[in-house]
């Protein structure tokens, strides 16, 4: 699907594929065909890149300079807000006053961006304009993201280290199906930061491949603005590295909890275990096939080995309560 966007009397107007031209604003392509791609490369004179050549991860493959345009793929993360977050590669191409982005994905800030655009004021100079309101866009939403990712991980942490008090065994059990969830939540946050962080450093990587010069991109303040998108993606890296840290102190803090109540339940059977060797050890005794045994005909000789059985596990287990060991 092709989008053109063109700027007339100081506003931009939406088209499909009849406004492909050199005169436009924007054109974006959204999983275009053979020939939508065709149609494009014929009235701009551009070479797109295909779509196997967009996953290459090589600097020289992202990043790339044709004449007078600017090729630049960047990895943006894709659906965030659900269960299967991804980075969708995006293809910039940036041509004098025209821009081209193709894209096999709909990130949301690429989505809210072109709905706004309409309404935008003052309405885009020209390509450069654009691209670099959609880096912005980009790095407002990379920005929500992380801040989310952030609250997110402060819940976590509340829940591991502020378990509530109460019956031993029931908390045990649900701390055990608690954790359980932590880990997989815990995995799924380290994932999503990681995307987030491949995003900023495709985004890095594009702020520095562009002009910085006076008048870069046909745009007086355009060194301003990429130098306050580059103090922002440096910033933003610098969190996801203090995010990285605190999911892997989460992540270790959860194991090492997990581990604790594997060794209370171990230490529980290994405890009940000792417990029953005594009395065990008195029903050996009378369980013994020997013509005579005394205790036999005595009138109280059950009830003794019972009481002695019983005696012979209280015992133990005074012992093990008054060294604190359950």
């Amino acid at each position: 699907m092709i989008t053109t966007y063109h700027a007339k009397d100081g506003a931009v107007i939406v088209g499909g594929a009849d406004g492909v031209s050199r005169d436009a604003l924007w054109l974006d392509l959204l999983d275009p065909s053979a020939e939508e791609i065709a149609l494009v490369e014929a009235r701009t004179g551009l070479d797109l890149p295909s779509r196997d050549r967009m996953e290459e991860i090589e600097a020289s493959s992202r990043l790339s300079r044709h004449g007078d345009a600017l090729m630049m793929t960047v990895p943006v993360l894709t659906g965030a807000g659900g269960s299967e977050p991804r980075n969708s590669a995006v293809t910039f191409i940036l041509s004098q006053s025209l821009l081209v982005t193709l894209r096999h994905g709909t990130p949301r800030a690429i989505a809210t961006f072109s709905q706004d655009l309409p309404q935008a004021s003052p309405a885009p100079a020209n390509g450069g304009d654009v691209l670099l309101g959609l880096v912005e866009a980009i790095v407002d939403r990379i920005a929500d993201v992380l801040q989310d990712l952030g609250a997110g991980l402060d819940v976590i942490s509340h829940r591991i280290f502020h378990q509530p008090t109460g019956n031993h065994h029931r908390r045990r059990r649900a701390g055990s199906r608690e954790m359980e969830a932590l880990l997989r939540t815990i995995g799924r946050t380290g994932d999503l930061s990681g995307k987030a962080r491949e995003t900023l450093v495709g985004l890095k990587r594009v702020i520095a491949f562009l002009p910085h010069g006076a008048g870069a991109l046909g745009l007086g303040n355009a060194p301003e603005r990429l130098r306050s998108i580059d103090q922002d993606l440096h910033s933003l890296a610098e969190y996801t590295d203090f995010l990285g840290n605190k999911i892997n102190f989460l992540l270790d803090a959860t194991l090492g909890l997990i581990g604790i109540q594997q060794n209370q339940v171990i230490k529980l059977f290994t405890i009940m275990s000792v417990l029953f060797l005594p009395p065990t050890l008195v029903a050996s005794w009378y369980g013994m096939n020997f013509k005579i045994i005394p205790e036999l005909q005595w009138e109280w000789g059950y009830a003794y080995a019972i009481a002695l059985a019983v005696l012979s596990a209280v015992v133990p287990y005074l012992f093990f309560r008054r060294k604190g060991w359950v």
